[in-house]
């Protein structure tokens, strides 16, 4: 509607926006870091995260495995030098000059990278498939690829949605050190950002639908060794799988849109995609999980429960059917006619 540009720019002021008013909410009217920290952040990361993934894929038609793998590498492995930055940051000057210096440093970062953002004309890359016409939100969403796609963001992130917030906590309640599942979540964080890097690359090579593939294979290894975890190594190995496992599919889905739907709309139907995962894994699975391990006293069923929606998940994309797109001389006549 605005253009890659415009959208990139507005992502690169909210999101800053979001953390400078942070710091000017008053502690009586805590309730107000819903709109700053939450709506605005996460509003303006949303927007920036998905218009430089579709804008990249965009450019390199026949690279869009590496280009996205890139994307969501940096995505996820930015963590690994920030976090730090920003820790050392509260302490030395504290939580309000903080968030200051990280959304004026941000402003300026964003900004700048944003006013470089260009989109690919349509049929301007010299790849047979950006030859052929774009399906827009409304036109996908008439198709089937685009509830497969759902069903898999819903259901594929059970494991990770399952772990996430206890990640540190699994490894202490087995009797290990929190140093030790402090190494564990680095370990997890390190596969997941090579994973999105290496795997993302290798649907170049092979069909996205075996890449997600091995991603559910990977998982449900990953399961399988949290269940019978007795020694540091096999939870350490346990979470290096999810981390590959999971990591990946974050690289997949922006292939799986631009082949099944064209470039020009990716943006807008990856964000129809997410609600299944917006939906169903932050509002549902945390409960059915929580509720398995207050009955059971363990995470097995839990974790059983995350191997067959994974299994479900994986079923779902390779059930995505080709999407007939016409060429695109042949689409604008017919809008013409029309």
């Amino acid at each position: 509607k605005i253009g890659a540009r415009n959208a990139m720019l507005l992502g690169a002021v909210l999101f800053p926006l979001g953390t400078l008013t942070s710091s000017f909410v008053p502690q009586s009217s805590p309730w107000l870091l819903y709109v700053t920290f939450s709506f605005l952040q996460g509003l303006g990361n949303g927007l920036a995260y998905t218009v430089a993934t579709y804008v990249s894929t965009g450019w390199y038609p026949d690279k869009r495995g590496l280009v996205s793998g890139l994307c969501m590498a940096f995505t996820g492995g930015s963590s690994a030098f920030l976090a730090p930055i920003c820790s050392k940051l509260v302490q030395s000057t504290g939580i309000i000059s903080t968030l200051r210096i990280v959304g004026l440093v941000s402003l300026v970062v964003c900004v700048v990278c944003a006013l470089g953002v260009r989109q690919a004309l349509a049929g301007s890359a010299s790849s047979a498939e950006t030859q052929l016409e774009s399906y827009n939100v409304r036109r996908a969403l008439k198709t089937r690829p685009i509830w497969h796609l759902i069903v898999c963001t819903a259901f594929f992130p059970t494991m990770y949605m399952i772990m996430f917030p206890r990640f540190s906590v699994y490894m202490t309640d087995a009797g290990f050190t929190l140093s030790a599942a402090t190494l564990g979540v680095s370990i997890y964080f390190i596969a997941n950002t090579l994973s999105r890097l290496f795997l993302g690359a290798l649907c170049d090579k092979i069909s996205y639908k075996h890449v997600y593939g091995i991603c559910g294979v990977l998982c449900i290894l990953s399961a399988i060794c949290l269940i019978a975890a007795h020694s540091l190594f096999m939870f350490y190995l346990g979470y290096a799988l999810l981390g590959l496992g999971f990591g990946a599919t974050n690289s997949v889905y922006p292939v799986t849109i631009n082949k099944s739907y064209g470039p020009v709309y990716a943006g807008g139907i990856y964000g129809v995609a997410l609600f299944g995962y917006m939906i169903f894994c932050t509002l549902i699975t945390p409960r059915i999980s929580a509720a398995l391990v207050a009955s059971t006293g363990g995470y097995t069923a839990s974790f059983i429960y995350g191997i067959v929606l994974s299994c479900v998940a994986v079923v779902s994309m390779y059930l995505i059917p080709k999407v007939d797109r016409k060429p695109l001389d042949a689409a604008e006549k017919q809008a013409e006619s029309v």
